[in-house]
């Protein structure tokens, strides 16, 4: 037997805590001195307070915890839906880590934005390009990553393929349901369609020349792709251009770090003249 502030140190809990899942009848201990009021408990009901924490950091109110118990819901049971709130605390972290680093990356902006930084725009002619791509409907970037992920599996490492890329013909990464273009550079003037699951294909097409291409080299995740996005457009203002065609997202480096810190992609942009009809 345990005495109560031995038992919160093996459970990592506080005395306080018990003393209240006592009170309210959730968790009493093995043994009450009816004399001195002593409360001891036994290292055997290690797993039943630690069922109920588990179910407490699954949300659920102390009333509910006392039903599970009462009803006995099992361990197997327990565990899916802890695996299932695990799944949903990683889902909300991820979220708010590409919050954190989109916060960061505009502030880069605006700190560039003050300094006068030169703007880092390499304008270049592009030559047409033969490229092997799906277009579709993307609902979210996971979504697009997923197809990504396809593309890779499905075209194996030969000296035909080139460069992945994205091609966003409306929206953007972080926009729901946008058309993108997805697939690789090749160095072939011909290739057979590549079935994709989901009955999406890889195609053979040719991407246009562009005489006029804006690019900018951005090191780094996703969210600080409107850094390179938005040095293109204050360039393209100040020497009289304008769009005149979709971005090109062209991947130099695949990330291999969790939070894509270390990718590297060339964000291209066609523009023509203002005046031009």
């Amino acid at each position: 037997m345990f005495t109560i502030g031995e038992f919160s140190r093996l459970a990592q809990v506080s005395n306080r805590l018990l003393r209240y899942y006592d009170e309210i009848g959730l968790l009493k201990p093995a043994h009450t001195d009816r004399f001195t009021g002593y409360r001891y408990y036994s290292a055997a009901q290690l797993p039943e307070l630690n069922r109920i924490l588990a179910l407490r950091d699954l949300g659920l109110s102390l009333e509910q915890v006392q039903r599970i118990l009462r009803d006995r819901v099992s361990t197997e049971e327990i565990q899916g839906m802890l695996l299932l709130k695990k799944a949903e605390i990683e889902q909300h972290l991820q979220a708010e880590a590409r919050r954190i680093r989109n916060i960061e990356a505009r502030l880069q902006f605006i700190r560039n934005a003050e300094a006068s930084k030169p703007l880092d725009v390499v304008v270049k002619q592009i030559p047409a390009q033969p490229i092997l791509s799906v277009r579709t409907v993307v609902e979210s970037m996971e979504a697009g990553q997923g197809i990504l992920g396809q593309i890779m599996s499905a075209l194996p490492e030969k000296n035909s393929y080139g460069l992945f890329f994205v091609i966003w013909h409306s929206g953007g990464p972080f926009e729901s349901n946008s058309e993108a273009e997805i697939g690789r550079l090749l160095s072939t003037t011909k290739h057979p369609p590549v079935p994709l699951q989901g009955g999406l294909q890889l195609t053979y097409r040719e991407l246009p020349a562009v005489e006029t291409m804006a690019t900018y080299v951005l090191q780094g995740s996703v969210e600080k792709a409107h850094i390179a996005y938005g040095e293109i457009g204050i360039w393209a203002e100040v020497n009289g251009y304008r769009f005149a065609d979709a971005p090109r997202e062209l991947v130099l480096h695949l990330p291999q770090e969790a939070d894509g810190g270390d990718a590297i992609t060339e964000i291209q942009y066609p523009l023509e003249p203002v005046g031009q009809p």
